[in-house]
């Protein structure tokens, strides 16, 4: 590496100086005294010597540091001449570097315009694409609104279109949230009524504050709004628009951008139409083939499908062709007389109809219609015709079965006069017959009224059906014992009525006396005793009402229902109590041991003596209601399910029904209804507990529980007295009388 050159001048002074004051020092001495030889000329010549080196120096290093002094200055004009040059290139490198960095700016602003310029291009290339793979309009324009927003870097679009009435634009696509589907504008409403009635585009900034927006809520916080018209043909049926929550500008050649996508909008949307219509134009065209096509084969399934017989006649009544059935046959073989006259192979009197309805029919272009009766294979059979026009020369004839039909009819007309339970007429069908024999004006007319005794206590106590078989067997009786010509009728729930044309007083007390002999006879083998009221009335003369006569016999026999009423009903309480000494667990004893630990228990607490008896006829009877409980529930093996178990519970009011119906049983009815109650309250049916209980039903209650205990049931065998004892110890409280158990674990031992 080299020296600077200030570094070399300075040394090579430094090493003249020092040669010459070296030599100077060394020899000037020695010259000084070989040549001067007196001290005090030798020390003036030093001294001399002395000044003559520092002139001598100094001269030396004047010259020395004049020229380095104008090398330095010539050095500092290159110097100062290559920093100027220096200045002014770097001044030109900063001007090339300022022009560079401006056209690679340029450079960046034409690529992101192209690379946009791209970017929109593939879009619009991207949604083209798009609209042609979608056929659903709805589906087009939300790819189009997203295709947008994504150029746009928007954060919410939408598109309007014209409602069906065109008085409104209704929001029908949405992107984002801001905005529901459904919302509607008027025109020169908001910015979408603004943009509708210019057919403009229109850029709100301050959207949020801006006079003219609606004020739905979502618009609180949108800063700019774009929209653009949807138009076809001059008229615009649509807003395409963009929001976004800052400000924003948008430039010329978005607004261009935005109006591609726009068109693209209406371009989807009149495709979309044009489409639709061909579609519709199309299916409309495929549908009214389809129909003429499904016309004609239904028109021939029908004709084959029909039930009828078909034939095609000429004018002179010519069988042309026939279509045959499945259902019936003619009665006679047409296939041997096609080309024949109908009269050679139809009855006279059939034929000469159909020649006369083909006429009518071809003459007033109606239909004709009649019907006819024949016999095929020895059973009668009822058919329809019907002839209608087919040209001007020909007719079809229409041969429809109507046997089933007015066998239907028949039994539709039997149901609605007969009553469904008992098979006589209805109360609707005697009402008629009254009338029309009152009309009629015969005379004599009979009139007789029946009611069932303790129907109803039947029904409440062994169900329906118990009181229906009472219904059948009442009815038989008395539809056998009246004449054939008698109009025999159930009026009511338990009430029959007849009329006997030609019958007078004597008559009807002798069908009196058959009525009453007829049911003591079936009573004497049936489960339930039957009883039947009768009522007697007669009209004699024509002028007479036989309306009249009808309620003079339904008073008579409710006099006389009054009469028999009791005797009945405690003929029915005696059988029914009769059926509950059937049951398994009565025969073993179960009543008379219960009236005995009852009456034990009685005793001991105190019961009045009065009482006993009611309380021995309670143990008796507390389970009478369990008459009307089902077999298969109350002799089941195992436990009750809760139906079952609802079903159970009925026989305490079952119970007190009966014990009402009987004089000598009503004194313990509240007993029997409350035979099951819980010391508690949670027993049935009222729910009664503790001393609101009767005291017979709480003694009753346990010794019931102790003997079922200590006998055999149908669901489990007898436990031992001890454990009976404890358990009903464990219910003390809950539900027996706990007092009660005490006294009865007490004098059981």
């Amino acid at each position: 590496m080299s020296k600077r050159p200030e570094t070399a001048s300075a040394t090579m002074v430094a090493t003249v100086y020092f040669v010459v004051a070296g030599l100077w020092i060394l020899f000037s001495d020695k010259i000084l005294s070989y040549f001067v030889g007196d001290p005090a000329d030798l020390t003036a010549w030093q001294t001399a010597k002395g000044w003559g080196f520092v002139t001598l120096t100094a001269l030396i290093l004047f010259g020395m540091v004049s020229r380095s002094l104008r090398t330095l200055g010539q050095s500092e004009e290159r110097l100062r001449q290559s920093n100027e040059a220096l200045t002014v290139t770097n001044e030109e490198l900063i001007a090339t570097e300022e022009e560079l960095r401006q056209r690679f700016e340029d450079l960046l602003v034409t690529e992101a315009r192209i690379r946009r310029q791209n970017e929109c291009l593939t879009a619009l290339h991207e949604t083209a694409l798009a609209l042609m793979n979608h056929l659903n309009v709805e589906d087009m324009l939300e790819v189009i609104l997203q295709k947008a927003m994504a150029i746009g870097e928007s954060e919410n679009g939408f598109i309007y279109l014209l409602s069906p009435d065109g008085t409104e634009m209704e929001l029908r696509i949405r992107v984002g949230e801001k905005f529901k589907k459904g919302l509607r504008q008027k025109r020169d409403e908001g910015i979408v009524g603004r943009v509708w009635e210019s057919g403009s585009p229109q850029l709100i900034h301050h959207y949020n504050t801006w006079e003219g927006r609606t004020p739905e809520p979502e618009n609180d916080s949108i800063e700019t709004v774009l929209a653009l018209p949807l138009s076809s043909g001059g008229e615009v049926f649509g807003v395409f628009g963009l929001s976004y929550l800052t400000i924003r500008e948008v430039p010329e050649e978005d607004f261009e951008l935005f109006g591609n996508f726009a068109e693209l909008a209406a371009i989807a949307l009149s495709n979309a139409r044009l489409h639709s219509r061909l579609s519709e134009e199309l299916e409309e065209r495929r549908r009214i083939e389809a129909a003429w096509r499904e016309n004609q084969q239904r028109s021939k399934a029908l004709v084959d499908a029909l039930p009828d017989f078909i034939f095609h006649v000429d004018k002179e009544g010519i069988l042309l062709q026939y279509k045959e059935t499945v259902d019936f046959e003619m009665s006679a073989n047409f296939a041997e007389h096609v080309g024949e006259n109908i009269d050679e192979f139809t009855p006279p009197l059939l034929a000469e109809k159909i020649r006369l309805a083909v006429h009518q029919a071809l003459q007033t272009k109606t239909t004709q219609q009649f019907e006819y009766h024949v016999e095929i294979a020895g059973v009668m059979r009822h058919r329809e015709l019907r002839i209608v026009a087919s040209g001007g020369n020909e007719a079809i004839g229409i041969v429809r079965d109507m046997t089933q039909h007015r066998r239907v009819e028949e039994e539709l007309i039997y149901v609605n006069i007969h009553d469904a339970t008992t098979g006589l007429f209805n109360r609707a069908y005697f009402e008629e017959a009254l009338q029309g024999l009152s009309a009629e004006g015969e005379a004599p007319v009979g009139v007789i009224v029946c009611d069932i005794d303790g129907l109803k206590l039947v029904n409440d106590t062994l169900g329906l059906e118990a009181g229906d078989r009472l219904l059948t067997g009442a009815a038989k009786i008395i539809r056998d014992t009246l004449p054939e010509a008698a109009i025999v009728a159930r009026i009511g729930g338990d009430e029959f009525a007849a009329l006997l044309p030609g019958a007078d007083v004597p008559r009807l007390e002798q069908v009196n006396k058959a009525i009453r002999d007829t049911a003591a006879a079936y009573s004497e083998t049936a489960d339930i005793p039957l009883s039947i009221s009768v009522g007697l009335a007669a009209r004699m003369l024509p002028q007479e009402s036989l309306s009249d006569a009808f309620k003079i016999a339904d008073n008579n026999m409710y006099r006389e229902k009054l009469h028999r009423n009791q005797s009945v009903r405690s003929a029915i309480v005696n059988t029914l109590a009769k059926a509950l000494e059937a049951r398994d667990f009565v025969t073993d004893g179960h009543a008379d041991r219960l009236q005995d630990l009852a009456e034990k228990l009685a005793v001991a607490c105190g019961l009045a003596e009065s009482q006993l008896p009611d309380l021995r006829l309670l143990g008796r009877f507390h389970d009478i209601g369990k008459v009307g409980i089902p077999d298969q529930i109350l002799f089941k093996p195992g436990r009750l399910t809760a139906e079952e178990f609802e079903i159970m519970k009925r026989h305490s009011e079952i119970g007190y029904r009966i014990a009402l119906a009987s004089p000598e049983l009503a004194p313990i009815a509240d007993w029997i209804l409350k035979h099951q109650e819980w010391w508690n309250g949670k027993g049935y049916p009222t729910g009664a507990a503790g001393e609101d209980i009767p005291l017979a039903c709480r003694i009753v209650s346990i010794v019931d529980a102790y003997d079922a205990m200590t006998n055999d049931r149908p669901y489990r065998k007898a436990m031992p007295h001890e454990a009976a004892i404890a358990e009903l110890k464990r219910c003390s409280g809950t539900q027996f009388d706990p007092r009660l158990v005490d006294i009865f674990a007490e004098i059981m031992g």
